[in-house]
C-alpha cells in the first residue's frame, strides 16, 4: 500500500509521512516548501513546487506592507497555485491526502487516476471557525472578514473539496465531532491523532524530573484571540496569585493589545517571543503547567510536546488535544471561557505539583492511518 501526502507547508503532514516511511507504507510528499527545508527528506520521495513560496514569503520579509498584497491573498496564490501543480504531476498511488484549500485539483486527478481522496483536517470545518470566533472579533471592535481568509468563494470551494473526498482525516474528535455535524457520515472520518519529535529527543522528560519549586504557568502558542487569551489573563486575575509565574512563549497578534491592556491581575507576566523547538521543550520541562484555553483548536500540537516533557496540560474543552489530557492525572479540562473553572485547575495543580510519564509519538498516528487505510481497502 501506498499513501501520498499533499501540503503547501510540512506542518503535521510532513512527520504523519515520516512515521508512514517507516511503517513501509510511503508513497509521495509533495511539498510547497523547497526540498532542502524538509528535514529527513528521502529526494527519492519528494516532489516539491516552491517558486509560489518563494515569492510569498519574500514579500512577507521584504516588501513594505503598503506596496504587498495582503497576507490572506498571498497566501490563497500560494495554496492554489500549488494545488493546481501538485494535480498535475499527481502519481498512482492507494491514497492521497490533502488539506482543505489545497487539495481542488489534486482531488479531481486523483479521481481520474481511481485513486482515494483523503482530506486532511487540522481544524475543523472553515464555517464553524467563523462561527466561534465573530462574537469574539465583535468583542475587540475588530471585522472577522478583513482578519481571516474565508469568504463565500472560499466556502464555494471548500464544498467542491469534501465532495470530492471518500474519506476525511480529523486530528481529534472535537474535529471529528464538527464533521459530523457538517453533514459528514460518521464512517467515512478516522481520527489520527498528532504526535512530538520525539525521534531527536526534542521533547522528552528530563531525568529524575521533578515539579520546578515555583509554580510556573506556560502558555505555547501564537498569543491570538482563537487562543482564549482572554479567559487565561481573567482567571489569573480571580486566583490573585502575585507569587506565581505567567510565560508566553510565541508571536503576539495586534488583536489581543486590548485583553492585555485591561489585564490587572497580581500574577506578572513574561512574554520570550517565538524560540527553537530546543528552547520550547525545555521551557516545558520548567513548567508546572501549561494551559491552552482556546475557543478553537483542531489540536494542539504543543499538548503531546508538553506532555512528553512531563509538564501537565490545563486546555478547554474545544481544543482536540484533550484526547490526551486525563483530567487531573496529567492535565485537566474546562468549560471554555470559564475563567473561573480555569482558575480553580490552576489552583489544583498548585496543591498537587507532578511530572507526567506519557510518550505521544507520531508512530502512534501513523499506525492508526495505515490500520484506518486497509480496512478501507478491504471489500
Amino acid at each position: 500500500m501506498r499513501i501520498s501526502f499533499s501540503a503547501t507547508n510540512p506542518c503535521h503532514l510532513w512527520p504523519t509521512a515520516r512515521a508512514v516511511a517507516q511503517e513501509g507504507a510511503f508513497g509521495v510528499y509533495y511539498s510547497g516548501y523547497p526540498a532542502w527545508k524538509i528535514a529527513d527528506a528521502n529526494p527519492a520521495q519528494l516532489r516539491c513546487s516552491s517558486f509560489r513560496t518563494n515569492i510569498v514569503y519574500g514579500l512577507l520579509k521584504y516588501a513594505p506592507a503598503a506596496l504587498r498584497p495582503s497576507s490572506r491573498r498571498l497566501f490563497l496564490w500560494q495554496d492554489h497555485g500549488f494545488d493546481r501543480w501538485v494535480g498535475a504531476h499527481l502519481e498512482p498511488c492507494d491514497f492521497i491526502h490533502a488539506m482543505p484549500g489545497q487539495a481542488l485539483h489534486t482531488f479531481r486527478a486523483a479521481r481520474k487516476l481511481g485513486i482515494r481522496t483523503v482530506l486532511n483536517h487540522a481544524t475543523g470545518p472553515a464555517r464553524e471557525w467563523v462561527r466561534i470566533m465573530q462574537p469574539e472579533y465583535e468583542r475587540v471592535g475588530m471585522k472577522l472578514e478583513k482578519e481571516c481568509p474565508y469568504d463565500a468563494a472560499y466556502f464555494a470551494r471548500e464544498d467542491e473539496e469534501y465532495a470530492l473526498a471518500d474519506f476525511h482525516c480529523a486530528a481529534s474528535t472535537v474535529v471529528r465531532d464538527q464533521l459530523i455535524a457538517s453533514g459528514i457520515p460518521e464512517d467515512r472520518i478516522w481520527v489520527v491523532p498528532y504526535g512530538a519529535d520525539t525521534n531527536a529527543r526534542v521533547f522528552h522528560r528530563a531525568e529524575n524530573a521533578s515539579p520546578p519549586p515555583a509554580f510556573r504557568i506556560l502558555f505555547a502558542g501564537q498569543i491570538s484571540l482563537r487562543k482564549g487569551i482572554r479567559t487565561l489573563l481573567d482567571a489569573l486575575t480571580l486566583a490573585a496569585r502575585p507569587h506565581w509565574k505567567m510565560e508566553f512563549i510565541g508571536a503576539r497578534s495586534a488583536e489581543t493589545a486590548k485583553d492585555f491592556a485591561a489585564y490587572r491581575g497580581a500574577t506578572p507576566l513574561t512574554f520570550h517571543g517565538a524560540l527553537p523547538q530546543e528552547q520550547l521543550a525545555r521551557a516545558m520541562r520548567d513548567s508546572s503547567v501549561l494551559v491552552l484555553p482556546s475557543l478553537e483548536e483542531g489540536f494542539g500540537l504543543v499538548i503531546p510536546q508538553a506532555l512528553n516533557c512531563g509538564c501537565p496540560c490545563i486546555v478547554s474543552e474545544r481544543v482536540g488535544g484533550r484526547d490526551f489530557v486525563r483530567h487531573r492525572e496529567n492535565g485537566s479540562i474546562f468549560p471554555v471561557h470559564d475563567a473561573t473553572a480555569l482558575a480553580a485547575e490552576l489552583e489544583w495543580w498548585e496543591l498537587h505539583p507532578t511530572r507526567t510519564k506519557d510518550n505521544f509519538t507520531w508512530t502512534d498516528g501513523a499506525r492508526t492511518l495505515i490500520a484506518q487505510s486497509e480496512a478501507a481497502l478491504t471489500p
